[in-house]
């Protein structure tokens, strides 16, 4: 009997849970037209955890209707209008999932943003999560989710690099936890100019876990061979944040000897669009967590030489569609 249980168990377990995620690629609108850049010619560039829709709650599991998600992805997708961007890496975007209705978010925000080159990175891809809880109708359930990056300009050569899950994870929890990647692609700005674009969602809840991922990301960037940008949520506060413990939403959260950040800064010829300096001095203006009362910095962008920095915000938002505030960035080619 004990083992006629326990075959049960594994085989839902086996069901229930999720499996690597295949099948990135980029997926280009037909007939579409691209601009060309040149030296002395600008650009902006956007990074942004959408949290797939369910706007600024930190509530796990299912809790927005579809009206909501569709209203999000709606503001979502007008604030990248607003800002006429041309690049834009976005985290958790919902593509076949029960929590956010079905709705391929890809799709939906190529077509409302007009940027018609994507590259898509699979990062969580299971028949049913059982979180939060013991209520079926608040699991988050079937989700197929990752990472996204839109653009005016054409996509190619993308690689979707899986980072290691938590090895002090239980090996049935991991069966249920998300792949994390770094979405790596090529985007061909002008003739002659190509721009390396590496999308990260960095661990979340193991410190260890994230040094490994931010080590897997410097050794890429390490070996570039031209223009490149880092850009994505890389869940750490910067190591001269006046608060790196205790928060009001996770108080048992604590990166006070965290140095991801640092060893992200370390990549040579790479530099972060808000210095250090300039974060110690005011930090405020730069919280992009949790976006509707924000009190740390989790999201970044690192670019080469060869990009000169003309102007870098986190946007103000009185109603945000997220729970991460984006970053927007407006590049110099020279």
């Amino acid at each position: 009997m004990a083992g006629g249980a326990t075959g049960l168990l594994a085989a839902l377990i086996g069901f229930a849970s999720g499996r690597a995620p295949t099948g990135g690629k980029i997926i280009t609108i037909p007939n579409a037209t691209s601009p060309t850049l040149n030296s002395g010619d600008s650009f902006t560039f956007v990074s942004w955890n959408i949290h797939y829709g369910g706007g600024p709650t930190l509530a796990r599991g299912r809790g927005q209707s579809r009206e909501e998600v569709v209203r999000y992805l709606d503001e979502i997708a007008g604030y990248i209008r607003s800002w006429d961007a041309d690049i834009v890496a976005l985290q958790e975007v919902d593509r076949e999932a029960l929590r956010s209705f079905d709705i391929d978010q890809l799709h939906w925000l190529q077509q409302a943003t007009g940027l018609n080159h994507a590259a898509w990175t699979p990062t969580w891809d299971a028949r049913w999560v059982p979180h939060p809880g013991l209520n079926p109708a608040q699991h988050i359930g079937r989700v197929r989710s990752g990472q996204v990056v839109l653009s005016r300009f054409p996509l190619s050569d993308d690689q979707h690099i899986r980072l290691p899950q938590p090895a002090t994870n239980l090996s049935i929890y991991n069966r249920f936890y998300l792949h994390r990647h770094l979405t790596n692609v090529s985007v061909t700005l002008g003739p002659d100019i190509r721009l390396q674009l590496v999308n990260a969602h960095l661990e979340a809840f193991d410190e260890a876990n994230r040094r490994v991922h931010a080590d897997i990301a410097q050794r890429l960037l390490s070996q570039r061979t031209g223009l490149a940008i880092l850009a994505g949520d890389m869940n750490c506060t910067p190591p001269e944040a006046k608060r790196r413990r205790a928060f009001e939403d996770e108080p048992d959260t604590d990166m006070s000897s965290d140095n991801t950040i640092d060893m992200l800064r370390q990549i040579s010829g790479m530099s972060e669009v808000v210095p250090a300096k300039v974060y110690a001095a005011n930090e405020k203006p730069w919280f992009t967590f949790p976006a509707h009362k924000p009190n740390r910095r989790l999201d970044y962008v690192f670019h080469s030489e060869g990009l000169s920095l003309i102007s870098a915000e986190v946007p103000v938002m009185t109603n945000p569609p997220s729970d991460h505030l984006p970053i927007v960035v407006r590049f110099e080619l020279n």
